[in-house]
């Protein structure tokens, strides 16, 4: 019998395709301000995007937090992690969309955006919580 473990290869602890969509990401956010004619824009968005993802590349190899952002929610403890990140995530992102939505109103404007903000989270949560309670 073997003493040894099973681990996982040194510096492949996130997921390639969060690597690729952070790349993609910044594609369609350069090629959009390049056709608005700000392709300098487009440079830098770009430039920030994959600069992100090589953070996420290289930092994976040493940082477990950096770890969680390249997807790397195989054990008990990072899915907790990733699940109560996300919860603080949408709690300070709904009252930063009320509180816009408030200083939008009090200001003489019409809150549209706000509205919608905050309509599309309340939707994907509810819908979320839908499906998680028929699931389980």
């Amino acid at each position: 019998m073997s003493t040894t473990t099973n681990r996982r290869r040194a510096g492949r602890r996130i997921s390639m395709p969060a690597v690729v969509l952070a790349l993609v990401i910044g594609v369609g956010m350069g090629a959009a301000a390049a056709t608005s004619g700000r392709p300098g824009l487009g440079l830098v968005m770009f430039g920030i995007m994959a600069g992100a993802a090589l953070v996420v590349v290289l930092g994976s190899r040493v940082s477990d937090t950096v770890a969680l952002l390249g997807d790397d929610i195989h054990e008990e403890r990072h899915v907790q992690l990733h699940q109560r990140a996300a919860v603080y995530t949408l709690n300070i992102l709904a009252l930063v969309i009320l509180g816009g939505l408030m200083v939008n109103v009090a200001r003489g404007g019409d809150g549209g955006l706000w509205g919608f903000l905050g309509g599309v989270v309340g939707l994907v949560y509810l819908g979320s919580l839908l499906i998680l309670n028929r699931r389980s």
